[in-house]
Protein backbone atom coordinates (compact mmCIF):
# COMPACT_ATOMS: atom_id res chain seq x y z
CA UNK A 1 0.00 0.00 0.00
CA UNK A 2 1.23 3.24 -1.04
CA UNK A 3 2.54 6.03 2.11
CA UNK A 4 1.90 9.77 1.88
CA UNK A 5 2.67 12.13 4.11
CA UNK A 6 0.19 14.82 5.60
CA UNK A 7 0.72 18.14 6.57
CA UNK A 8 -0.82 21.03 8.11
CA UNK A 9 -0.18 23.96 6.17
CA UNK A 10 2.02 26.43 8.43
CA UNK A 11 -0.64 29.48 7.88
CA UNK A 12 -3.48 27.48 9.01
CA UNK A 13 -1.45 26.11 12.23
CA UNK A 14 -3.24 26.97 15.42
CA UNK A 15 -6.86 27.59 13.29
CA UNK A 16 -6.89 24.33 11.59
CA UNK A 17 -7.16 20.42 12.67
CA UNK A 18 -4.22 18.94 12.89
CA UNK A 19 -3.35 16.36 10.34
CA UNK A 20 -3.25 13.74 12.80
CA UNK A 21 -7.01 14.29 13.49
CA UNK A 22 -8.24 15.09 10.03
CA UNK A 23 -7.18 11.03 8.95
CA UNK A 24 -7.98 9.41 11.92
CA UNK A 25 -11.55 8.51 11.31
CA UNK A 26 -11.34 8.44 7.63
CA UNK A 27 -12.23 5.29 5.84
CA UNK A 28 -9.63 3.38 3.69
CA UNK A 29 -6.39 4.89 5.71
CA UNK A 30 -3.66 4.03 8.07
CA UNK A 31 -1.95 5.93 10.27
CA UNK A 32 1.22 5.07 9.97
CA UNK A 33 3.70 7.83 12.31
CA UNK A 34 2.44 10.57 13.93
CA UNK A 35 4.91 11.78 16.64
CA UNK A 36 4.16 15.32 15.27
CA UNK A 37 0.58 15.95 14.71
CA UNK A 38 1.11 18.28 12.47
CA UNK A 39 2.95 16.13 9.79
CA UNK A 40 1.78 12.42 9.76
CA UNK A 41 2.47 9.47 7.70
CA UNK A 42 -0.38 7.15 6.19
CA UNK A 43 -0.95 4.02 4.33
CA UNK A 44 -4.00 4.82 1.78
CA UNK A 45 -4.95 3.51 -1.87
CA UNK A 46 -4.52 6.08 -4.10
CA UNK A 47 -8.61 6.68 -4.14
CA UNK A 48 -8.71 7.22 -0.42
CA UNK A 49 -5.47 9.85 -0.64
CA UNK A 50 -7.44 11.74 -3.37
CA UNK A 51 -10.64 11.99 -1.50
CA UNK A 52 -8.53 13.09 1.55
CA UNK A 53 -7.23 15.91 -0.83
CA UNK A 54 -10.29 16.99 -1.65
CA UNK A 55 -11.79 17.49 1.63
CA UNK A 56 -9.08 19.15 3.45
CA UNK A 57 -7.01 21.01 0.06
CA UNK A 58 -7.29 24.21 2.04
CA UNK A 59 -5.93 23.60 4.95
CA UNK A 60 -3.19 20.12 4.44
CA UNK A 61 -0.93 18.88 2.02
CA UNK A 62 -1.05 15.52 0.78
CA UNK A 63 2.20 14.20 -1.03
CA UNK A 64 2.91 10.95 -1.78
CA UNK A 65 6.46 9.38 0.51
CA UNK A 66 9.40 8.89 -1.57
CA UNK A 67 11.44 6.66 -0.40
CA UNK A 68 14.79 5.98 -2.05
CA UNK A 69 17.63 3.14 -1.83
CA UNK A 70 21.68 3.67 -1.08
CA UNK A 71 22.28 0.22 -2.75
Amino acid sequence: MPRYLVTTRRTERGSATSARDAVTDEPGIKLVSSNDPQMVTIEASDDAASRLLAKWKGTHCVEPEIRRSLD
